[in-house]
C-alpha cells in the first residue's frame, strides 16, 4: 500500500538523514559560508535537484541541522533533570559527538556579529543554557547543599564559558588537551567550591 500524501516514505527519510550527516561534515570542517549545495549533492552522489527536494533553501538545511542537534541535546537535558547541579558528574564524557562540536564551534565563530545569521540562534540557546543552570544553583540553595552566597547567574555563566572554551582547545589540539578529563575535574573543583561543608552528598557524589 502506498504511503498517503505527504507522508515521507522510508527512502525518503533515509535520504534526508544522509544529506543533513554531510552538510554536519562540511559546515565543520569548512563552515556554512564555506559549504555550497552543488559540493553537498556531489559529496553524496545525487544531483542539486535532489538536494532541493528536501531543503529549498541553504539556510532551510542549516535550520535543519540545527534543529536535529537541538533535540539531541534537549534530550540529554531531559536524562538529566533532577540530577542536581552536578548530575553530569556522573555521565562518562562530554556526551555531544565531537562533529557536532565541531560544527557548533565554526557555526558560533562565523555568526559573532549581531547582523549575522545565526546571532540569536546561538545568543538565545546561550541565554537558555544559563537560566537552566542557574535554576540548578538556585534549586540547591533552596535545598541547602549549595552555599547562599553564590550568585546563580554569575556562576551560570561562568560554567558555560568554560564548557565552551574547552570545546575550542580540544578541537585546536586534541592530542594534548583531554577534555574528558579537564571536564570532570572542573565538576569536582566547581562541586567543592559551591556547596556548604555541612551540606549532604548524595549517594554518587565523589569522595
Amino acid at each position: 500500500m502506498p504511503p498517503k500524501k505527504g507522508t515521507p516514505n522510508r527512502r525518503g527519510v533515509a535520504r534526508r538523514e544522509q544529506i543533513l550527516d554531510a552538510a554536519v561534515e562540511l559546515f565543520a570542517r569548512q563552515g556554512y559560508r564555506g559549504t555550497g549545495l552543488l559540493e553537498l549533492a556531489e559529496r553524496i552522489g545525487i544531483s542539486h535537484p535532489g538536494i532541493l527536494h528536501h531543503f529549498a533553501t541553504k539556510q532551510d538545511l542549516l535550520r535543519a541541522v540545527l534543529d536535529r542537534r537541538d533535540q539531541f541535546v534537549d534530550r540529554v537535558t531531559r536524562d538529566f533533570a533532577g540530577e542536581g547541579t552536578f548530575g553530569l558528574q556522573n555521565s562518562q564524557d562530554p556526551a555531544e559527538p565531537e562533529i557536532v562540536t565541531r560544527l557548533m564551534t565554526v557555526l558560533r565563530a562565523e555568526n559573532l556579529d549581531p547582523e549575522d545569521p545565526l546571532h540569536d540562534y546561538f545568543d538565545e540557546r546561550d541565554r537558555q543554557t544559563r537560566d537552566l543552570i542557574a535554576d540548578e544553583i538556585r534549586r540547591g540553595q533552596q535545598r541547602g547543599e549549595i552555599r547562599s552566597d553564590v550568585d546563580p547567574d554569575t556562576k551560570a555563566a561562568e560554567i558555560l564559558a568554560l564548557t565552551i572554551g574547552l570545546d575550542t582547545q580540544w578541537l585546536l589540539n586534541p592530542t594534548q588537551i583531554d577534555r574528558a578529563k579537564i571536564y570532570h575535574s572542573y565538576l569536582r573543583t566547581l562541586r567543592d567550591d559551591l556547596t556548604r561543608p555541612d551540606a549532604p552528598r548524595r549517594p554518587t557524589d565523589d569522595p
